[in-house]
């Protein structure tokens, strides 16, 4: 059983093992996210909230299904598409995942396991036609019909199960998960009657905005101009700012002066060696008076707040190994 708070995005994004994610905090406050998770014999559940929005861009590794079920949808954004009603959100192998999440979003659940582990339950065909309509979803439209009846107890034995997961014997845990795996083929049964539309203009946009994130994302120093950003997104700087709203809802310069907070955080957070000057020079800032009054209305502190814990938190260390040094002598 697995129960962490993460204080920063870059310990949260290195505690999941089975996604490659990049993820950018957009609004300003103390990020703080509480992860539980539950590794049962064929699947993993868990829950997760955020206490700031957040933009994640990332896809499944390995060919497993990551189902996500929101118990509200109110904000919540796929790949520049709104989920205006309860559904299950659903990725598999390889495929893009671009979440906006709101800020103080309820918690939400998550499901994960391998597709062919879950085909047994589910069927092979049914899986095939579940990956197919995943590549291009339209998360506007009531495709999964058997969401609503069957949400509410699958969430209540997750609950369940994360709150007393310590206490399950192996005979317990696998009536459990053989309770879920039954809960979420009914839930997941789709309606093929749905038509999609406007696929092609969306997936054109995500594109755009996925090529530039890239290139954003491998540029460590961020002096990227807009210009510059729309020629390697193979596109107008008109199509590239509105691609950006539609998916990201914010312009590409705003993405790229939050991104250049969220690196110098974790430097800070990460490096009490080097000066903050030091630091925040590497990354372009020139204005330093500035830069302190934008840092404080993002992250609720200063700098030098920042990459004070890092010294209090090794100090902290060394007292411990200290007493616990006397106490062995």
């Amino acid at each position: 059983m697995l129960d962490v708070k993460y204080s920063s995005i870059e310990e949260y994004r290195q505690g999941l093992s089975k996604l490659d994610m990049r993820v950018l905090q957009v609004t300003p406050g103390r990020f703080m996210c509480q992860l539980r998770e539950l590794e049962l014999p064929k699947v993993t559940i868990g829950d997760r909230f955020f206490s700031t929005a957040m933009h994640w861009q990332t896809a499944v590794k390995h060919d497993y299904l990551y189902i996500v079920l929101p118990t509200c949808n109110s904000g919540l954004s796929v790949n520049g598409q709104n989920t205006l009603i309860n559904q299950p959100i659903v990725f598999s192998k390889h495929q893009e995942m671009l979440f906006r999440i709101p800020i103080n979003y309820p918690k939400y659940y998550v499901i994960v396991m391998l597709s062919a582990e879950f085909a047994r339950y589910y069927g092979n065909e049914n899986i095939e036609r579940l990956k197919n309509h995943i590549i291009n979803p339209n998360y506007e439209k009531k495709i999964f019909p058997n969401f609503s009846c069957h949400l509410k107890s699958i969430c209540v034995l997750i609950e369940k199960l994360l709150n007393y997961g310590n206490l399950l014997n192996y005979q317990a845990a696998i009536d459990a998960q053989e309770t879920l795996l039954d809960l979420l083929c009914k839930l997941l049964k789709l309606d093929f009657t749905i038509s999609k539309s406007n696929g092609d203009f969306q997936s054109r946009q995500l594109a755009i905005v996925s090529r530039a994130l890239n290139f954003i994302h491998k540029n460590s120093v961020l002096n990227i101009t807009i210009p510059e950003l729309a020629k390697v997104s193979f596109c107008c700087i008109r199509t590239l700012e509105y691609s950006f709203k539609v998916v990201m809802n914010m312009t590409p310069k705003q993405y790229i002066i939050k991104r250049r907070l969220n690196l110098i955080f974790n430097a800070l957070k990460s490096n009490s060696v080097s000066s903050i000057r030091e630091i925040t020079t590497t990354y372009g800032i020139v204005n330093q008076g500035r830069f302190a009054q934008d840092y404080y209305k993002f992250f609720n502190e200063y700098p030098h707040q920042t990459q004070k814990k890092l010294t209090e938190t090794f100090i902290l260390k060394v007292m411990r190994c200290y007493k616990l040094l006397i106490l062995l002598k």
